[in-house]
Parts: C-alpha cells; sequence; structure tokens
C-alpha cells in the first residue's frame, strides 16, 4: 500500500490515480485534484486508466575522486542532472521507472528514466577529479549543480557551478552546473535536488547530491509523476 501524505486537503481523494508499483513510492494529495507520485526505487509501474501528467527526473550524483594523492587536488562529484516534462499522456499500461543510483567513489552517477528510456531521463552528475597542484584546472564534477574544486569547499546549488579554491596561487575549478534550476518540476517553491559535492551536500538518498569528500559515492536520484499542470 503506499504512503500518502496529504499536504493540501480539498477532499479530492477520488481523484487521486488509479496504480500499482513494485517500487518503493510515496503518493502525495496536494489537494484541489492535485497529486505527485515520489519514485524512491526503481520498479514497475501498471496504470489501470491512461493519465496526462509531468514528468520530473533526476539523475544519480557523481562521486568525488576515489582517493588520495600527495602533491594533488581532489575534486568533489557533481549533482545529478534534472529535466521536466510536461503534458506527457500515458495510456493504460505496464512501464518501467528507473531511479539512477549514485556514482562510487570515482564514478559518473547513474541516469534516470520512466515510460520510456530514451525520451523521459535525466543524466547522472560526474565524477570528481584530481590534478596535481603545480596545475591550473578543473577538479570538480560537472553535473546538475557542479562539485567544488577542492575538498572541503562548498556544494553548489539550484543549477550554479561549483565552487572554486585556490591553492599555492593556482586555482582549482569547480565543475559545470546545468545553468537552470534543479527544483522539482522548475517551480520556485519545488523541492530542492541536486546539491554539488561539498560540505553542505548531505548524504541523503533521493537528493541526487554529488559526493561531498574523498572517496565518498553520490547519492541516489529520483523520479516524480504529477497530475499535468498548466504552466
Amino acid at each position: 500500500m503506499p504512503i500518502i501524505n496529504r499536504t493540501g486537503g480539498g477532499g479530492a481523494a477520488s481523484k487521486l490515480p488509479e496504480f500499482s508499483c513494485t517500487g518503493t513510492y510515496t503518493l502525495l494529495d496536494d489537494g484541489d485534484g492535485n497529486w505527485r507520485i515520489k519514485f524512491l526505487t526503481s520498479g514497475t509501474l501498471v496504470l489501470s486508466k491512461p493519465i496526462s501528467v509531468d514528468i520530473f527526473a533526476l539523475g544519480g550524483g557523481g562521486g568525488a575522486v576515489a582517493t588520495v594523492t600527495g602533491s594533488y587536488m581532489h575534486g568533489l562529484g557533481g549533482g545529478g542532472y534534472t529535466h521536466t516534462y510536461s503534458g506527457v499522456v500515458i495510456p493504460a499500461g505496464t512501464y518501467s521507472i528507473v531511479v539512477g543510483a549514485g556514482g562510487a567513489a570515482g564514478s559518473r552517477g547513474n541516469t534516470s528514466w520512466a515510460i520510456a528510456e530514451t525520451q523521459y531521463y535525466a543524466d547522472g552528475g560526474y565524477a570528481g577529479t584530481k590534478i596535481p597542484i603545480t596545475t591550473t584546472g578543473t577538479t570538480g564534477g560537472a553535473g546538475g549543480s557542479g562539485g567544488a574544486g577542492g575538498n572541503g569547499g562548498t556544494g553548489s546549488t539550484d543549477g550554479s557551478n561549483g565552487v572554486n579554491v585556490s591553492y599555492n596561487g593556482n586555482y582549482f575549478y569547480g565543475g559545470t552546473g546545468q545553468g537552470v534550476t534543479t527544483r522539482e518540476f522548475g517551480d520556485a517553491g519545488g523541492t530542492l535536488y541536486a546539491t554539488g559535492g561539498g560540505t553542505n551536500a548531505t548524504a541523503l538518498q533521493n537528493t541526487g547530491n554529488g559526493g561531498n569528500d574523498i572517496g565518498h559515492a553520490g547519492m541516489s536520484g529520483i523520479v516524480v509523476i504529477r497530475n499535468h499542470r498548466a504552466a
């Protein structure tokens, strides 16, 4: 049975979608006939009726650089990329939901997708890298929000580039962010995801956060489906 969180009221229970899913998910009643399903793990979705939805996909976060090497700077992982698809009509039937795992230390995060792998997806963030401290270059992983350019840096948020770090007169650049908000469905008040690896990137699954310390993995992504809402 789903967990139903009634966040908006309005007596709209009869308008909740008719479905089943083998994965772990939370069904949110936003009130006034609006709803969201947050898929926390991969699974098989079965719809008994056609629905028109918006899909939000968040890839897994990239891992931080894997190991410490003397006289090198060590970058942190990029947050998972995000993408919103609006007005998707899904016929009744059986479909896959895939929630991308975070990348292991030194590895890219995995892609999240729903319904059709090549149509409704978001890629994982890139891993942090390391370069000699006598070199200037990019060490933070690219992603939804870029990873910090060095261990102990602050993770970037909401689509911004990773924080740069200065050491021994050289700059080590954070990874490139996606340049648009990483909030759920792009809404100003939506949940913020995909923090780039850094001191403020919490190690919580389904956030898409980048690996926040040397040797740390990135966090898994999420897939969210809601009833289609006009822009």
